[in-house]
């Protein structure tokens, strides 16, 4: 089988597809479980995909079971068995419910913030943290998924490592984007902050291949406008480093929540 001459294929027990990525797809199972599974068989996965959905289900086993995580929910042999969320991403509905109310909003952010604190306890780096990668379950509470960092032994010596796949715009300036810690999980909360609030990218006058150009304005500080944004500071101080962890972020929303009718 060639490796780049991907079709669709339905692995053991699933009804149909869903969604798609770059390298996987997602499958209904049943009314509350999807599997997300390679898009190539296993047997020619590894060709390009090694060990990827080990450690995605490495992770998810360590998290546990929390509100603000997707749901592992068994052993397949062709993939993750995950809670189905069939409300999709924040990025969506976002798109699909432009008018979404400032107060939900600041749910949401201070729910992502909650979810990151959670993560970061459990010595998990998500390492793509995006409106992408937040899903909305039934009560449109936010779920994250898709982890791509890394999760450290007690010692915080790396136990697993998978990378870090940050958009370009919330990738935090670092001379090594290989090294990926808490601080830049924070940093990519705050584009997603921004996201949730505005609807909008940070620097819609760019392209997400303009990597310089978007990496020069985060280092000198040349933000978009965000004295009058709803969370603004919020986004601000994620941006400059200024929180030490995503617990003192979920404070700070926790205040702004109680402002907003």
């Amino acid at each position: 089988m060639n490796p780049y001459d991907f079709h669709s294929w339905y692995p053991r027990g699933t009804r149909r597809a869903i969604a798609a990525g770059a390298n996987h797809f997602v499958a209904t199972v049943d009314d509350t479980t999807v599997l997300k599974y390679p898009v190539a068989p296993q047997e020619a996965a590894n060709l390009y995909l090694p060990d990827a959905q080990r450690f995605r289900r490495s992770i998810l086993r360590r998290l546990g079971k929390h509100p603000r995580i997707i749901q592992l929910k068994g052993k397949h042999e062709d993939g993750l068995l995950l809670e189905y969320l069939p409300n999709g991403s924040v990025e969506r509905y976002l798109v699909a419910n432009p008018r979404t109310s400032v107060k939900q909003r600041l749910v949401w952010g201070r729910q992502a913030a909650e979810g990151l604190a959670y993560i970061h306890t459990k010595n998990v780096i998500h390492g793509d943290v995006s409106v992408g990668n937040l899903l909305l379950d039934p009560h449109l509470s936010i779920k994250f998924c898709d982890f791509q960092g890394k999760f450290l032994n007690a010692d915080g010596t790396v136990a697993l490592d998978d990378g870090s796949s940050e958009r370009s715009m919330s990738s935090m300036p670092r001379s090594d984007h290989n090294n990926h810690d808490h601080k830049t999980d924070i940093f990519a909360l705050g584009t997603a902050l921004f996201v949730i609030v505005t609807g909008n990218l940070p620097f819609p006058d760019l392209d997400t291949l303009d990597e310089d150009e978007i990496q020069r304005r985060f280092e000198e500080h040349e933000f978009p406008p965000l004295e009058k944004l709803p969370g603004g500071d919020v986004i601000r101080n994620c941006w400059t480093g200024s929180y030490n962890s995503a617990s003192e972020i979920i404070v700070d929303l926790q205040k702004l929540e109680k402002t907003v009718e």
